[in-house]
């Protein structure tokens, strides 16, 4: 009768064990799953943010143009990098590139320019895409592709110009009077083997050729 006792508690002992370590191993898996959730909402709010600023940047650049180009604006609303060029069309490939990426950084006079990158983009971790497009940390913390460090290398950031045909001739072109500008981010971490995008699209057109 004594062996039946000591037996009994011990399968006892051993089911309590079982269950205790059970217990810790949901545990850590909830605390694992929510960390992990956790830094996914976090990633997401950065790539928001980072891809409506160069919307925003890209806004600013067609304003500038329009305010250094008023005369002539049919020729110099989408000029790339302020080519003075654009006036009565007397360059070639001043305009910014119809289905052309592009990187956005600031020049040393603080003003928004676009730089073409060739996007060959085969997947998220290809080095190649992520050495083109990547996003750097500038001195004050804040993420830049005009200068600065890449203490991780987290987010990557294309912006992408498509022209709207305006003219008629089925050919989108940058002599259409609008452009649509697609600034993409994308970004891996742990809680995904896949990469994440967040792509935000703005129709930017020549004030003068707006109905």
């Amino acid at each position: 009768m004594k062996k039946n006792i000591k037996a009994t508690s011990i399968v006892e002992a051993l089911v309590i064990m079982l269950i205790v370590v059970m217990g810790i191993v949901g545990m850590y898996d909830i605390f694992s799953r929510s960390k992990a959730l956790s830094v996914s909402t976090w990633n997401r709010i950065v790539a928001i943010q980072i891809a409506r600023e160069w919307v925003e940047a890209l806004t600013n650049i067609r304003n500038t143009n329009t305010l250094l180009f008023s005369a002539d604006l049919e020729n110099c609303w989408n000029t790339l990098n302020y080519d003075v060029n654009c006036i009565s069309n007397t360059g070639t490939g001043t305009d910014i590139q119809n289905n052309t990426s592009f990187v956005v950084y600031k020049d040393i006079d603080n003003r928004w320019k676009l730089q073409e990158e060739i996007s060959s983009w085969t997947g998220y971790r290809d080095s190649n895409y992520r050495n083109d497009f990547r996003v750097n940390f500038d001195w004050d913390g804040l993420y830049t592709q005009s200068w600065g460090t890449n203490f991780a290398p987290l987010f990557t950031r294309e912006i992408l110009i498509n022209y709207e045909d305006t003219d008629g001739d089925m050919t989108p072109t940058s002599n259409d009077e609008k452009m649509n500008i697609a600034s993409i981010v994308r970004w891996g971490d742990s809680s995904s083997s896949e990469p994440y995008e967040i792509r935000l699209d703005l129709l930017l057109s020549n004030w003068e050729g707006e109905d």
